[in-house]
């Protein structure tokens, strides 16, 4: 009986730890100069359900801070990841053994905008040199933007110009308070709002897709392939088109190599 026990109790033990190395992780951080729109696990259920499914394993979401995202990919954690922040995503595809499968719609052609009074002496970029700069968190993929490209302009350790704050809607306040002399933003939204009452968009950079999903090249290359084409396909059926709308999302393009790369090396990756 005793060893009857002991060979039952080591064969539980075995199908737990088997079960546990089925399960796969799906890290998530969707930015840090955004609200989001309720409780990541009960919005990414649904997309959660579609990949178990598609992928034959059990998915199971962690919610990742922007600090903690590079370390976690750099050292491999997650076996898939959707990342608001794309120099975090880029860097992980370059160095980290990840693959990228897609991006998101309407977020391929984000760029960081430089915002300026109506009465503002500021012409150009190159004006901003010595001006105190409102900028969301010194994390965001903006902040990153805005400061490669004052980089590009030879511009020397910008960032000791920022003043960060820590959502996007809050750099017009800085400005319209005089707390900086121009704000950046990377919200089609705000800049709109911004003109529309009287202010001026000074410059913005080159745009950089923004919303990735990787996956990690432990997984087979055809599980990646199987992912890569559930993610592309979600807007063209009814259950898809609802995980979507529970992450804010309306659907995912390819990732195009030709623009990533160039977006790494503009970034300075």
């Amino acid at each position: 009986m005793k060893l009857t026990s002991f060979l039952a109790i080591a064969l539980l033990a075995t199908g737990i730890n088997s079960a546990s190395a089925q399960e796969l992780v799906l890290a998530v951080n969707e930015g840090v100069t955004y609200q989001d729109g309720g409780p990541a696990s009960e919005r990414y259920k649904p997309l959660l359900q579609l990949i178990s499914k598609e992928l034959k394993q059990n998915v199971k979401l962690q919610s990742v801070d922007a600090a903690n995202f590079g370390k976690g990919l750099a050292e491999n954690k997650f076996d898939i990841a959707f990342i608001h922040a794309a120099h975090i995503g880029l860097q992980a595809v370059k160095k980290n053994g990840y693959e990228g499968l897609a991006t998101a719609k309407g977020f391929t052609d984000y760029r960081a905008r430089v915002l300026v009074a109506s009465t503002s002496p500021l012409k150009a970029m190159q004006d901003l040199r010595g001006k105190k700069i409102g900028v969301p968190s010194v994390d965001s993929i903006t902040t990153v933007m805005f400061a490669a490209n004052l980089r590009e302009l030879n511009f020397q350790h910008p960032e000791k110009s920022f003043t960060a704050t820590r959502y996007q809607e809050a750099v017009p306040f800085m400005i319209d308070n005089g707390f900086v002399d121009a704000g950046v933003t990377g919200s089609a939204a705000v800049a709109k709002a911004w003109v529309a009452k009287g202010g001026r968009v000074l410059a913005e950079t080159k745009p950089i897709p923004v919303k990735q999903f990787l996956a990690s090249k432990k997984l087979s290359e055809s599980d990646r392939e199987k992912l890569k084409n559930l993610l592309l396909n979600l807007s063209d059926n009814e259950a898809g088109r609802n995980a979507l709308s529970k992450i804010g999302m309306t659907g995912f393009v390819p990732w195009n190599t030709q623009v990533m790369d160039e977006a790494t090396t503009r970034l300075g990756l």
